[in-house]
């Protein structure tokens, strides 16, 4: 397997096929606004798994008082529920801080 890794992309590129117009032309075609809607939805999807989880690890009594604060105590505390939690408040964290690169790379080729 690692020797038709090595190889194959130096054939792909050989017979003028390219290395990106090979992968991309396995891909289907989707609409820009459709792929941002997309993005919106995979980062905030990372933030519904851990609020499902606090509801689940706080037996259904949330803090609303400071809210933040009642998770982080999850995420330290608790040994089931906290790392998971911890990945995922991360995964939203990436995701926030992502988007605006990614709408705008979009955009701008959009509107060019």
């Amino acid at each position: 397997i690692l020797m038709s890794m090595s190889v194959l992309p130096p054939v792909i590129a050989a017979v003028g096929g390219g290395i990106p117009s090979a992968i991309f032309g396995l891909l289907p075609a989707i609409n820009p606004y459709k792929a941002l809607l997309g993005s919106v939805f995979l980062y905030n999807s990372a933030h519904m798994v851990k609020l499902t989880l606090h509801l689940t690890a706080s037996k259904g009594v949330l803090n609303n008082d400071n809210p933040r604060a009642d998770a982080d105590r999850i995420m330290a505390s608790d040994k089931t529920y906290g790392p998971i939690m911890a990945r995922c408040n991360a995964a939203h964290n990436n995701g926030l801080e992502s988007f605006p690169v990614f709408a705008a790379g979009v955009l701008a080729c959009e509107l060019t």
